[in-house]
């Protein structure tokens, strides 16, 4: 008898566990169901507005205060050049304040765009080695898989003295394998056959440049060590001149997929070099304007200080800035 009720209740028990996973399983269809009918709804509602697709960025920066105003003409040139998409905006700081993001905030439209303040504390990189061209803030592009959210699995990051002014799809959707990161690169032949001898790289890599990356966050979560970094950084800081760009080049050089900049990277030297190559013919600023997606004012060389730019890339900057 004691047998007989033992085996009913094993077997009421084994019932009442594939009834609920049974039950698990078609609340996870229902969730999949509630995006897709979000999905469908929201492109119908967009089409109905003009705007024809659900495409939704990440984005992130990090600065200061002294940089919040280009933020806000950058931002503003991202949404004028991709009018069907939607951003969340990652800022990645240490010190800015209400003030500084209500400007921020201001400059976009809130519908289309969430701008998300990520505080680095002090914590987050109390083991992490400093020096003169090396602070704290170098950091948080390569930590970025750090602090970011877990739902964050692929993020564009641009420096702030940045314009973008034609569509970012194709560069955000690039197929980036199990690559940490995409860029491009500023140097010429030269420059980057020393530079790849300083930092120890492959000789047929290319020295990337660290203002605009396509990060594969997922990938970084996996894989990169940020205990390693730190060691690496503390023993070879003597030769890391341009500081985080140095130790982006030097660690990840075998993860990086190389882009082209005068489409996704343009700044001042490099359409000047490419500009003489082919003759002023084929790369001019009527060529920039119909096929670059992002133009990048690098160095000291900058467009808000009144009288002291050089050279003819500022056009976009003040098209954005006057907006």
């Amino acid at each position: 008898m004691s047998c007989s009720h033992n085996q009913s209740g094993y077997f009421l028990l084994t019932m009442c566990l594939l009834y609920i996973n049974k039950l698990l399983i078609f609340i996870q269809h229902l969730e999949f169901i509630k995006v897709e009918v979000y999905t469908w709804y929201t492109n119908k509602k967009r089409q109905e507005d003009g705007r024809k697709t659900l495409t939704i960025m990440n984005i992130l920066v990090a600065l200061d205060s002294n940089y919040v105003n280009p933020l806000t003409v950058m931002l503003n040139s991202i949404m004028c050049s991709n009018p069907v998409a939607d951003f969340c905006v990652y800022v990645a700081h240490s010190s800015l304040t209400d003030d500084d993001f209500r400007k921020i905030e201001v400059s976009v439209d809130a519908a289309r765009c969430e701008i998300i303040p990520v505080f680095i504390p002090d914590t987050l990189l109390a083991h992490a080695p400093t020096a003169k061209r090396i602070s704290k803030e170098t950091y948080y592009r390569l930590i970025a898989a750090e602090y970011l959210p877990k739902t964050v699995n692929r993020i564009l990051y641009l420096d702030p003295d940045i314009v973008v002014i034609n569509p970012l799809y194709r560069l955000y959707n690039i197929d980036m394998g199990k690559n940490f990161f995409a860029g491009a690169s500023h140097v010429g032949r030269f420059l980057n056959h020393f530079s790849t001898k300083r930092l120890l790289m492959d000789n047929s890599c290319s020295y990337i440049n660290a203002g605009v990356l396509l990060m594969n966050i997922e990938e970084l979560r996996r894989r990169q060590s940020i205990p390693y970094m730190f060691r690496f950084i503390k023993k070879n800081e003597s030769k890391l001149f341009l500081a985080d760009q140095d130790v982006l080049n030097s660690l990840y050089f075998k993860d990086m997929i190389e882009i082209d900049p005068l489409l996704y990277n343009l700044d001042e030297r490099t359409f000047s070099r490419r500009r003489k190559l082919s003759g002023g013919k084929s790369i001019d600023l009527d060529w920039v304007e119909k096929n670059t997606c992002i133009v990048h004012f690098n160095g000291k060389n900058k467009p808000w200080k009144a009288g002291e730019y050089k050279g003819c890339l500022d056009v976009f900057y003040k098209k954005y800035c006057n907006f």
